[in-house]
């Protein structure tokens, strides 16, 4: 089974993509945890790599000065989403777009 962990943004780490990422593995794991040991670990090593991708863009972000965009309805969703699949990151990212 492939790792959907890897991105596909090469050198440059993507908040987005490692979002996206994320969830797949969290349901990647869940699926697992009912079917197949094998397919629970690979979702729980990919969330890994997706939470290593999110922190260097949200580093690479910091350095370039980067602030977070305000809009309510997306920092809604994001909030939500890091609650349903255990995303502390997204909850706080979604929290502050809504500041």
């Amino acid at each position: 089974m492939s790792s959907t962990g890897s991105s596909d943004s090469g050198s440059n780490p993507s908040m987005l993509h490692g979002h996206a990422a994320y969830v797949a593995a969290a349901a990647k794991e869940t699926i697992g945890s009912y079917t197949s040991t094998d397919m629970q670990n690979a979702g729980s090593a990919d969330k890994q790599v997706a939470v290593e991708e999110m922190r260097a863009a949200k580093q690479a972000s910091d350095s370039q000065g980067g602030e977070i965009s305000k809009n309510e309805t997306l920092g809604k969703v994001e909030q939500s989403l890091g609650g349903v699949t255990g995303c502390e990151g997204m909850e706080e990212e979604g929290a502050k777009r809504q500041a």
